[in-house]
């Protein structure tokens, strides 16, 4: 359980973010890339990140692991653009990086890179932001336009009755008048005091289930909260927002046989393609066929089924390196 203490005059200055962090998705994301969780969602990005990343996007898989405590300088609040959460990264104290790390390996086995970071030596930390970036521009920046979109929508929804953080909207349009706390779900127990400092609500697309905020009471409070995703690959949803200009993938492949590349962004059997589609089962046979020769399309057998998914070919033909 989280349990912010609010002060009477941290309610006027709640703020709701109506836009992702570029810093905390990093985050948030290098967590769903390490956890098979939410596996229709991001199960597809997932793949695709994993055979794609190369060893220089690597080097931030040593510092966040699949569950527990990421460092706390890895996500900076500083600006709308990945420059400004870099530069903010770059401008760390030694001594927060040096606590940060003692948290983070728990007096254990470091990768040996990560001792050049506590003095900040130059190479370390061009590695650490060459890492960052390559991370960015592999794993985020092709769906960025589709993230942004999801997390202003979800914004208004979480803020909305029943939303996620809608207590916490709610209570600041008439506030208490005196000292108040507000409980809400969370992996572990932790207490925020804002002590007047207010409070910043961000939108957070690769947030699992529950918020997220620092763990170092000294950092400026903020809170991640998870948006809603649809029961389907997002991969799908971002081509449909990319998807050029007169529909250029259907006159490339044919409308039908570009619905059936779309929608195997999600595993799906052939009976279950012709029923999504409208088509008929040999014709969904056909395209998969097709589609598995040019090697756009993995097909496996599951007993008396078929199950079909993209290929990293396929995926990139979808969602074109940026």
């Amino acid at each position: 359980m989280l349990r912010i203490h609010f002060s009477s005059t941290d309610w006027e200055k709640v703020r709701v973010l109506p836009r992702p962090d570029p810093m905390w998705e990093i985050l948030l994301s290098l967590y769903m890339l390490a956890e098979a969780s939410d596996e229709l969602v991001f199960g597809p990005w997932r793949r695709r990140v994993l055979t794609r990343l190369p060893p220089a996007g690597r080097a931030l898989l040593d510092l966040v692991p699949a569950q527990g405590y990421a460092p706390d300088f890895l996500s900076p609040v500083a600006g709308p653009d990945l420059s400004d959460g870099l530069e903010a990264l770059l401008a760390t104290p030694r001594r927060q990086i040096a606590r940060d790390l003692d948290l983070r390996f728990a007096g254990g086995p470091r990768p040996a890179w990560t001792s050049g970071l506590v003095r900040k030596e130059a190479g370390a930390m061009r590695l650490l932001s060459r890492a960052v970036t390559c991370y960015f521009e592999i794993a985020l920046r092709p769906y960025w336009d589709y993230i942004s979109h999801k997390a202003q929508h979800g914004a208004r929804e979480a803020a909305a009755p029943g939303g996620a953080v809608a207590p916490i909207t709610r209570a600041a349009k008439t506030p208490p008048s005196r000292m108040s706390t507000i409980e809400l779900d969370y992996g572990v127990d932790q207490d925020m005091h804002l002590g007047g400092r207010g409070l910043l609500l961000i939108p957070a697309f690769f947030c699992a289930t529950n918020p997220v905020t620092f763990l170092d009471p000294a950092l400026p409070p903020v809170l991640l909260y998870p948006v809603r995703h649809e029961p389907l690959s997002f991969l799908a949803r971002a081509s449909e927002r990319q998807r050029p200009a007169g529909d250029t993938l259907a006159r490339l492949l044919g409308r039908t046989r570009a619905a059936v590349l779309r929608a195997l962004t999600s595993e799906h059997t052939t009976g279950e393609l012709a029923r999504s589609l409208d088509i008929s089962l040999s014709s969904a046979s056909e395209h998969t066929s097709l589609l598995r020769d040019a090697g756009l399309v993995a097909s496996e057998r599951h007993g008396a089924t078929v199950r079909h998914v993209l290929t990293p070919l396929g995926l990139d033909l979808l969602h074109p390196p940026s």
